[in-house]
């Protein structure tokens, strides 16, 4: 008997560390007429919960599946330099390092399907430069991010169903689109891609992805057809092929000046205007200073907003950089103005009292605004309102007060308390 056992432990400690096979896992050596052979490892022990230790180095394709493998770890494949067909699936992966599939370089194909994966490092896709199939079929996934265009080039196969996501990046869409179609429709590349059983939001970021499935002779072939809406609630269970989508316009915003000079105790409201589709929301913030909340914004028509901020009784602390932004479903930009604020503010000293010479009586001509000009005053309550006329694209700044209209290049307001300057466009 010992003896026996003695000859099992020479064997296995003699034998190539390329026949062996690690436990709870069977193995197989198919031969193949091109070269010597393909070599099969295959484990789905229910009680596996790491990857197992001593795979044969020339393994060719490794399956791990229905186990209780959790994680994958870094540099787990990292010995198998042969290995072009690695499938993980239906197993309870919750996390992937960045460099799990280092030093894969022959890795031709990669199937996770059935796992838990919230998340998915496509960066570590760099180290599998000739992957050609990616499944992801059957995860949690919620978002596929821009940046993973820049490691999907080469893949053929993409499968994203059943999962969580509800929008597809133009960037990754756009990867697709960029194929030559002026081939023969025998050597066009094409890309199988699944997207079926997520719930979709089908609004202008799908655009893109709509218009190449529907092109004659497109690169891109889904792999169910009859994709549907689960929102907005209006075109729940709409298929994708009935709709007709608008291009996101990522928005653009903007002031008629950067720069505000002021001078204390007066009052200044700022505006910007910006575009885009869908209409993109405004916000302001002050740079190194408490929130804005009190803004007032305006969509006069579908892709255009506005929003003008308040600032009375000027003082230093109000003074500093003012960034409006527009953000929508395409992107995010910001325009920035800085305030400056001057002068000194003397109540002991009142202004010289007018001589008979200077006492005009107002008129109407010296109230009304020019035809490319704007008047605006404080009401009771804090809201704005125009005086003779509307608001105009790069308006000309006029202080208002009582029954005086001046027009100050420097922008000071001196005497004014219920009155203000419009900076914007």
């Amino acid at each position: 008997m010992h003896v026996l056992l003695f000859l099992l432990l020479f064997i296995t400690v003699l034998l190539p560390a390329q026949l062996r096979c690690p436990a709870l896992c069977s193995c197989a050596h198919h031969r193949h007429s091109s070269d010597a052979g393909i070599r099969t490892v295959h484990c789905k022990d229910p009680t596996m919960a790491a990857v197992p230790p001593g795979v044969p180095l020339d393994t060719v394709k490794l399956r791990l599946e229905r186990t209780s493998l959790g994680r994958v770890p870094r540099l787990a494949f990292s010995a198998l330099q042969r290995l072009q067909y690695l499938w993980l699936t239906y197993n309870s992966i919750t996390t992937l390092h960045p460099r799990s599939f280092s030093n894969l370089s022959a890795l031709h194909e990669l199937r996770l399907d059935g796992n838990l994966l919230a998340t998915f490092p496509w960066q570590a896709l760099r180290d599998t430069p000739r992957l050609r199939t990616l499944s992801l079929h059957d995860n949690c996934l919620s978002r596929v991010p821009a940046h993973a265009a820049r490691f999907l080039g080469g893949v053929t196969y993409l499968d994203l169903s059943s999962n969580r996501l509800k929008t597809l990046p133009n960037k990754v869409t756009g990867i697709w689109s960029s194929y030559p179609r002026d081939k023969p429709a025998h050597v066009q590349r094409k890309v199988v891609l699944g997207l079926q059983d997520n719930p979709w939001i089908c609004d202008c970021r799908l655009s893109m992805l709509l218009k190449l499935s529907r092109a004659v002779g497109s690169s891109l072939v889904l792999l169910d057809q009859y994709l549907t809406c689960n929102s907005p609630m209006e075109l729940s269970g709409v298929l994708f092929q009935s709709m007709e989508l608008t291009h996101c316009l990522r928005p653009s915003v903007l002031t008629s000046t950067t720069e505000v000079t002021t001078s204390l105790g007066s009052n200044v409201l700022l505006r910007c205007n910006a575009t885009g589709f869908p209409t993109p929301a405004l916000t302001w913030i002050k740079v190194a200073g408490p929130n804005i909340h009190d803004a007032v914004e305006e969509s006069p028509m579908v892709g255009i907003s506005w929003s003008m901020i308040s600032l009375r009784g000027i003082s230093y602390k109000d003074a500093g950089e003012y960034r409006c932004r527009a953000r929508n479903t395409a992107g995010a930009s910001e325009v920035s103005v800085s305030l400056n604020v001057v002068g000194v503010v003397n109540k002991d000293v009142e202004a010289p009292a007018p001589t008979k010479q200077t006492q005009v009586a107002p008129t109407k001509q010296n109230l009304v605004p020019g035809p490319s000009e704007s008047c605006f005053k404080f009401d009771s309550l804090n809201q704005i309102s125009c005086e003779e006329g509307n608001l105009q694209m790069n308006v000309i700044v006029r202080v208002c007060c009582e029954s005086r209209t001046s027009v100050l290049s420097s922008v000071h307001v001196k005497e004014c308390s219920e009155c203000a300057c419009v900076f914007g466009v």
